[in-house]
């Protein structure tokens, strides 16, 4: 159930605030899902976003069930597809120890959902995964993140993710390291 709670979501006033939130990860991972697909603009900039994401810092990537192949042809093979409700169902388990194997996730960062989706996603970790962060990269202010931008035009998300995206290719350290 969606439960509203005192607790609301930081605003993302910047991206340099994304990236040590990043580096501060010991175990993220990003969730995507089927909205990043239905604009080619927020489309393309997602995907060289978790790209990124991938390459430089080896952050794993589920894929909600029926974009996957949409994204492969598109260059993003996701390390896990399924359906949103099963990746929340997991992420709140705590005997599931991800997809390598290494335990629960500290941070879990979601882009490309419809707004009440989002929502209600994020509602459900708020409750069951309370030591885990949540990020959300949509444009729309979402409360039961930790971190969330505000409700913004597309230009302005657009700079802040291509700004980020340049943070993560500049940066000399792994977070491997």
């Amino acid at each position: 159930a969606e439960m509203g709670g005192t607790k609301q979501a930081s605003i993302i006033s910047k991206p340099e605030v994304l990236s040590a939130l990043m580096k501060k990860a010991n175990h993220p991972i990003f969730l995507i899902g089927s909205e990043s697909i239905t604009d080619n603009k927020q489309s393309d900039l997602l995907i060289t976003l978790i790209k990124t994401l991938k390459e430089k810092w080896n952050v794993p990537v589920i894929s909600t069930a029926h974009i996957t192949g949409t994204l492969i042809s598109r260059g993003l093979v996701p390390n896990a597809s399924m359906g949103s409700m099963e990746i929340i169902d997991r992420l709140c388990d705590n005997k599931w120890q991800g997809l390598d194997g290494k335990g629960q996730y500290d941070l879990v960062i979601l882009a490309g959902f419809s707004y009440t989706l989002g929502s209600l996603l994020l509602s459900g970790l708020k409750q069951c995964a309370w030591n885990t962060k949540k990020i959300s990269l949509d444009p729309k202010y979402h409360p039961h993140a930790t971190w969330s931008y505000g409700n913004m035009k597309f230009e302005n998300w657009q700079k802040e993710i291509e700004r980020f995206v340049d943070i993560i290719k500049t940066d000399k350290k792994n977070m491997e390291e």
